[in-house]
């Protein structure tokens, strides 16, 4: 594959894992084994993965509005602690050994595949079963769970914002505004500052990241602006289809 090959074929990837990313999620299965394939080492692959996929989920998004169902205060001490997980996951993956990550990482992906195929079916299970649970409250004891899943989404972080979702809906939460800024507030500070040690650490590989991040951000704003025109169901079983084909390549 000659240079310009390779820099359309790496942004025509990007654009479409940024499309799925803002309309159906799974964006990982797209960037991650692309970057695999490329002869990117899992933990670069891993590292360079979050950059792609952030920018183009912060570029397309929209402003986010005061939200009445938490406060300024307990919105900051959930930042907190979702962006310490991220540092310890963040130096995890630098100083752990490789072949630890990479011994590992297919059963992540494998967890991700399942919550991505089942996430509709975890949502209408937490909307019947909990219907009745009364409305959040604040505690610090919901910032360990919080802490404990920003390691993961420093370490990895496939899947990290349908997790979020899923947390805050269990705690009580109902209005799907207010969750998805929530699941948009606190994946962006968790892989910001892991992005940063990533970037302190060298562990973007810049050649392809610059070119992706732009994929990743027009595909951001296509996926935004044509989700309400096309079959999401198809897409999302051709993706379910296309992420447990990536699954097994990395288990077997």
């Amino acid at each position: 594959m000659n240079t310009y090959s390779e820099i359309f074929f790496l942004f025509i990837i990007a654009l479409i894992g940024g499309a799925a990313n803002v309309t159906i999620g799974g964006g990982w299965f797209i960037i991650f084994p692309s970057l695999i394939f490329r002869g990117i080492q899992p933990v670069t692959g891993t590292a360079t993965t979050t950059i792609i996929l952030l920018s183009g989920f912060l570029a397309s998004s929209k402003p986010i509005n005061k939200m009445t169902e938490i406060s300024n205060r307990d919105l900051f001490f959930m930042v907190f602690s979702c962006m310490m997980g991220g540092i310890a996951g963040a130096f995890f993956l630098i100083t752990f050994s490789h072949k630890v990550f990479e011994s590992i990482a297919p059963y992540l992906l494998l967890c991700s595949w399942i919550l991505f195929t089942f996430y509709n079916r975890i949502l209408d299970y937490c909307n019947t079963k909990f219907k009745e649970r009364k409305a959040f409250t604040y505690s610090h004891s919901k910032l360990i769970i919080l802490f404990i899943l920003g390691i993961y989404g420093g370490y990895f972080g496939a899947g990290m914002g349908m997790i979020i979702f899923i947390l805050y809906r269990f705690y009580g939460i109902k209005n799907n505004e207010t969750l998805e800024k929530i699941c948009l507030i606190l994946a962006a500070s968790n892989n910001g500052i892991a992005i940063l040690i990533f970037i302190y650490a060298d562990l973007i590989f810049w050649p392809f990241a610059l070119i992706m991040m732009l994929g990743s951000i027009l595909g951001g704003f296509l996926g935004n602006a044509l989700k309400e025109k096309v079959n999401i169901l198809m897409i999302k079983r051709n993706a379910v289809l296309i992420g447990a084909t990536v699954t097994l390549y990395f288990l077997i």
